[in-house]
């Protein structure tokens, strides 16, 4: 029987958790589990409340650690996991029902190396409304997926499932960005097909103080570092996919500084796009690397 490792990253999410739990628990499917925490540091009594609202839980594991991010904690509660399948989840994301059974099938039935669902939202304040489906939902095979990925990820941690050896096999998550479902899915889009479930199968939360996702220039900083990491640690990709993928960095580096008034920066990075178009560009990696610069964050790891 095949098992599933819930691993959940826990940063001052004390008010989330007891739904995030509910959740867990109600999990429908014939599969083993086991329930992987890590408190990345939190201030705010999330690790507490975790010891004492998981009291009874079998095979249920809490791991604290000194605050090292998001991707840092997943790899950490990876490492301890024993289970074939990992189903990643946000502690304040809430998980339907039915949602890893749906992704686990569709993993299986079709050899994908990852599975992803859709999302939707709920409010923090009133009852949760579970999105209907009247049957196993349809999913959709990626074949080629490395394209659409370089393009941008369209889901987050919460919407995946994966094998934990795959997970390993591409060297975990990028530690020194917080886009962990970004910097896992550009390797993974290399080992195989993606299959998308068609169906909700998590819901964020409509507010959440001091989100990650809420500093849009850390966000596309650590989106462009974990392209520019991925295409520097995989020199055989296809030319092709490597321009594309300084396309896309250089393009929103442009749309960026246009926006926000550096018309000097939007006209250099417009000329890295065109000679990525141009096919001209030497080296790729450093390319997309310099687009960081457009984004006013300062990173507590350096870039090389």
């Amino acid at each position: 029987m095949s098992g599933v490792s819930f691993i959940v990253t826990v940063y001052n999410k004390r008010d989330f958790l007891p739904g995030v739990l509910q959740a867990l628990a109600a999990q429908t499917g014939d599969f083993s589990r086991e329930y992987v925490f890590v408190d990345d540091g939190s201030t705010d009594g999330s690790l507490d409340y975790l010891r004492s609202a998981t009291v009874g839980w079998h095979n249920c594991k809490i791991i604290c650690q000194q605050n090292r991010g998001a991707s840092a904690a997943m790899n950490a509660a990876v490492d301890a996991a024993t289970q074939d399948y990992l189903k990643l989840v946000d502690a304040d994301d809430i998980l339907v029902p039915d949602a890893t059974r749906w992704l686990l099938d569709a993993l299986q039935s079709t050899k994908a190396v990852l599975a992803y669902g859709d999302g939707s939202s709920y409010d923090p304040a009133t009852p949760i409304l579970w999105p209907s489906a009247p049957g196993p939902p349809k999913h959709q095979s990626i074949a080629a997926p490395v394209r659409p990925t370089i393009r941008g990820s369209t889901f987050n941690p919460s919407m995946m499932l994966m094998a934990r050896s795959d997970y390993l096999r591409v060297g975990g998550a990028d530690e020194t960005v917080c886009c962990q479902d970004y910097s896992l899915a550009l390797p993974l889009a290399r080992l195989g097909s993606f299959v998308r479930v068609r169906a909700v199968v998590m819901l964020a939360p409509t507010a959440a103080p001091g989100r990650l996702s809420e500093n849009q220039a850390r966000e596309l900083h650590d989106v462009t570092r974990a392209l520019g990491s991925f295409v520097g640690r995989h020199a055989d990709l296809p030319r092709a996919e490597k321009s594309y993928a300084v396309r896309r960095a250089a393009g929103r580096a442009m749309l960026w500084s246009r926006r926000n008034g550096h018309f000097g920066n939007a006209l250099r990075f417009g000329l890295v796009s065109l000679a990525a178009r141009l096919n001209i560009v030497r080296n790729h990696a450093q390319a997309i690397l310099a687009c960081c610069s457009a984004y006013p964050y300062n990173p507590p790891v350096p870039i090389r």
